[in-house]
Order: structure tokens, then C-alpha cells, then sequence
């Protein structure tokens, strides 16, 4: 993001308390700005910096960087270890606390959002309208976003708590703190709560954003796919099915953002963006996560796609049998796989261990290793949050033909299935083999109450480790939190 001004924040936001290291400057801006502190929050060009901060932690390593993708298939059925580094053994064992641990570095960008909301709220220095209304636009986007992954993580789904184990959502904090006099610490909001406060921040966010695509910011389109994902996920599937509408046919029909055709689907996982981004986290050189962590190291050995003579990465998680049985279940009349998805799993080298087929969904950017632009919401999402939505609906025609527009795309038959039982499953796995290792694996089976059946050991939906534990250190400063059950 060579284009962001980054800022720093002198405080440690663990969840529901704030750390002050300095209780006079909340928001430290780097010397790459020209922007001081004193003005973080006074200047236009202040909030701009200070809302480029929370996009720069959603680079994060425990956020879209690595954990939000790789955690969410190596907890389920879709990938397995490797062993090669270690890393990522225990999550794919599903070993207790081996899960997310985006707590306190989603908290501190939500606090970064409140600070921005307030602040441009009542900035008098902000004559222009579009300008405030993009900083508040997406300020809102961003934190309804960090708090629907927060709530992926921590907290049971809507519809399918168990109640014996179910202590709430998360804390609600909307006012920003920048003074340990400010520092409050509420307990977990509801369940319901937390999704009417998400439902909030993606309306109000949605009028306020560019209804042109802007995928390294988000704009009215990403919103309105996230408002359809948090809605299915809600189980409130009149409202996904509205919104994902909106983002696929907007009302000015040349602002469409257009799937990719079967000839380009490929080529488009190897441009520098992603053509169906919505929102995808950026990188620039300086930013590159390196060797050990990066997403293009955890998923592949490979430096570049067809070439096994140079090792790159590590290959720490790799699909796993059932997932590429699944990808190459349909085939024509002389045994050939269908499903162009495929080309995008590759055998790796030999130069860390034993060779497996793995995902190249993120080989570096512009020519540069571990460099990983990040899709974080697809157009092609809102095909399939709508499709499931009208399949939960009973809406079987619509359902099977958002359904079809995925999997023709693929390079597969058309469906012609007629029972809305079959129609869904069907939906269901076009879902995970087109985001497949792009981190929805494990959410999409937590959010329908279902078991994740593994070899390395299956995790029935009752069991603790379906929520991710809540950092010990939360317990010591706030007295009113409750940990998650089991831990």
C-alpha cells in the first residue's frame, strides 16, 4: 500500500482494555507521512492516515496476512499439515487454543475506527461532503467487518447456539478511547446485539461509499456482500438475498464488477488484483511477510506456477484427500477433470520433503515471492450467499440458477437437480471448491451447526473447540468477561 500513509498507535488495545503508553498521543503518525500527531485527528488528511492504519492491520499475520485463511481450512476438513516447518500441526489437529487469535489486534482497529467516526462526525475543517462521507463510510465498513470476524471466531452463530455453552457475543465498544480516563469494561453484548450493531454499521456505511468498485479500500459494492454474508450467517435469508442482489446488479448497470469468464479464471488468480475483488488487502515490497508466514509459503513450495525446479516456500498446509476427491468428483466421457479450479492445485517441489498437490491461489504478486495481495470479498460470493439464501428460502429456481452461473463458470454441466435438499448440498460444495484455502471452510460449517469429519480427528459441533479461546490476559483487567466454555 505505497499509496497509504501508515500510522502507528501508542496503546495496546487487548479486546475491552485500553494500555495507554502515552496517554496524550493515541495516534503517532510514521515519517513516511507529513502529517504529526498533533493533527491525527484535526486535518483531513489526519483522519485519511488514521483510517489507512486499520487497512495496514488488516495485513496482519492473525487477520487476512495469514490466520483468517489458512486457520479457517487447516481447523477443517479442506486441508492437512505437512510437518515441513511445523507450523500450523496443532490447528490441523484441532488441538485446544491452537485457533484464532485476531482478539486484540481487531479491537485496537476498531478502537482506530471509533476515534475516525467521532472525529469526522463533528469535523468543521471538512467542507466537502464526498469527503466525509467516504472517511465515514468506510470507517463504519471496516468496523462492521472486524466485528463479524470477531464474532467468526468467538462466539456461536445465530440459530445454531448450543445454550449450555453459549456465553454471549462479544463486547461492544462504538466510543473511541484515547485517555486511560476513558477506558470502560463491559462485559460480551449478546449474540443479537452484536449482529444489530454489525447490521447498523454496514447500512449507515453503504449510501456513504463510492457505488464504484475500489477494491483496496471497499466500497458500496463490498459492503453490500458483507451485509449479505453477515445476513446468511444470521439466518436471515430475505436480507441476503437483497443485498447480494444489489451488489450484482446495481442500479447503474455499468458500475456491475462482472465475474470472470471460464477462458480467464485462472489468469486472474496470477494479476497483481484479483479481477472480482470487492475488498483485497494490499501489499506493497516493504510489506511482504516473508518466508515463514506468508500465505504463498504456507500454502506452496512453489516459486512460480509449472515450475518444480526452484523451492520457495515452505507448503505448510495442503488440500486434503477429501477436498481434492471433491474438486475432481465430475469428469468427461475420457476420464479428464472438468473443474478448472483444479489448475490452480499443482504439485510441488521435493526441495522441503515429500511433493504434494498444493493451492496457488497466492504465488507472489509482480514478480516478487511471499508478496500476496489478499482477496478478502468476491463478486462471486454474492452468487453463492444468494443462492443459498433462496435454497433456504425454498426459492429452488433461483437458487439453481445463481448455482449454475458458478459452476458453468467452472467449466461444469449445468444442474438440473429439482429437490431443495440437493440443490443446497450442491450449493454447499461449489461454496468450498471456489473458496477453497481462501479462508471459509471452517466458518461456513460452524454457522450451519455442522461436524467437521477429518482424518486427523473429527470435531462434533458440541465440542468447545468449535469457539476460539479468548486471551487469558483479557481476565486480568476485565472482571466482567467470561471466557468461552472449555478453556
Amino acid at each position: 500500500m505505497n499509496t497509504f500513509i501508515k500510522i502507528s498507535v501508542a496503546s495496546v488495545l487487548m479486546g475491552t482494555t485500553v494500555l495507554l503508553a502515552s496517554c496524550s498521543n493515541l495516534l503517532d503518525v510514521t515519517p513516511r507521512s507529513s502529517a504529526s500527531s498533533e493533527t491525527a485527528l484535526t486535518t483531513a488528511e489526519g483522519l485519511d492516515a488514521a483510517l489507512n492504519g486499520i487497512y495496514d492491520r488488516l495485513q496482519s499475520t492473525v487477520l487476512y496476512g495469514r490466520d483468517f485463511l489458512a486457520l479457517s481450512e487447516a481447523l477443517s476438513d479442506n486441508a492437512q499439515a505437512t510437518n515441513k516447518s511445523g507450523r500450523l500441526n496443532n490447528e490441523s489437529r484441532n488441538i485446544a487454543q491452537a485457533s484464532f487469535t485476531n482478539w486484540g489486534t481487531s479491537y485496537l482497529a476498531i478502537n482506530q475506527a471509533n476515534l475516525i467516526i467521532g472525529a469526522t462526525a463533528n469535523a468543521t475543517f471538512l467542507s466537502d461532503t464526498a469527503q466525509k462521507n467516504r472517511i465515514m463510510g468506510r470507517a463504519y465498513f471496516l468496523r462492521a467487518l472486524l466485528y463479524h470476524d470477531l464474532m467468526r471466531a468467538y462466539a456461536y452463530d445465530p440459530g445454531v447456539e448450543i445454550a449450555q455453552y453459549n456465553r454471549g457475543g462479544v463486547p461492544l465498544v462504538t466510543t473511541g478511547v484515547s485517555g486511560q480516563d476513558q477506558i470502560t469494561f463491559p462485559a460480551r453484548a449478546s449474540i443479537a446485539d452484536v449482529y444489530k450493531q454489525i447490521y447498523s454499521d454496514l447500512q449507515t456505511a453503504i449510501p456513504l461509499l463510492s457505488a464504484t468498485n475500489i477494491p483496496a479500500y471497499g466500497s458500496r459494492p463490498a459492503a453490500q456482500v458483507l451485509l449479505s454474508r453477515v445476513a446468511l450467517y444470521n439466518k436471515d435469508y430475505a436480507t441476503a438475498v437483497q443485498y447480494a442482489t444489489q451488489a450484482i446488479a446495481p442500479s447503474n448497470p455499468a458500475l456491475a464488477v462482472p465475474l470472470l469468464a471460464n477462458s480467464s479464471y485462472i489468469s486472474g488468480w496470477r494479476a497483481p488484483n484479483h479481477p472480482e475483488s470487492l475488498l483485497e488487502i494490499v501489499y506493497t515490497t516493504p510489506e511482504n511477510i516473508g518466508v515463514n508466514t506468508s500465505l504463498q509459503t504456507t500454502y506452496t513450495t512453489l516459486v512460480r506456477s509449472g515450475d518444480r525446479s526452484t523451492t520457495g516456500g515452505f507448503g505448510d498446509l495442503v488440500p486434503s484427500t477429501a477436498f481434492l476427491n471433491d474438486l475432481e468428483a465430475e469428469k468427461s466421457s475420457t476420464g479428464a477433470v472438468l473443474d478448472i479450479r483444479r489448475q490452480l492445485y499443482e504439485l510441488g517441489t521435493t526441495g522441503r520433503g515429500p511433493a504434494f498437490i498444493e493451492c496457488t491461489k497466492f504465488l507472489g504478486k509482480n514478480g516478487i515471492i511471499n508478496l500476496d495481495n489478499v482477496p478478502a470479498i468476491r463478486i462471486s460470493e454474492a452468487y453463492l450467499n444468494r443462492a443459498e439464501a433462496n435454497a433456504m428460502l425454498g426459492n429452488n429456481t433461483a437458487a439453481l440458477s445463481d448455482l449454475n452461473t458458478i459452476r458453468t463458470r467452472a467449466g461444469l454441466p449445468a444442474s438440473t437437480l429439482t429437490d431443495n435438499t440437493a440443490i443446497l448440498t450442491e450449493i454447499l460444495r461449489q461454496r468450498r471448491l471456489e473458496y477453497g484455502f481462501e479462508g471459509h471452510r471452517w466458518f461456513d460449517l460452524k454457522r450451519r451447526g455442522q461436524d467437521v469429519v477429518k482424518v486427523q480427528g473429527n470435531v462434533p459441533y458440541t465440542d468447545y473447540r468449535i469457539l476460539a479461546n479468548i486471551p487469558s490476559s483479557e481476565f486480568a483487567t476485565n472482571k466482567n468477561l467470561r471466557q468461552n466454555f472449555g478453556y
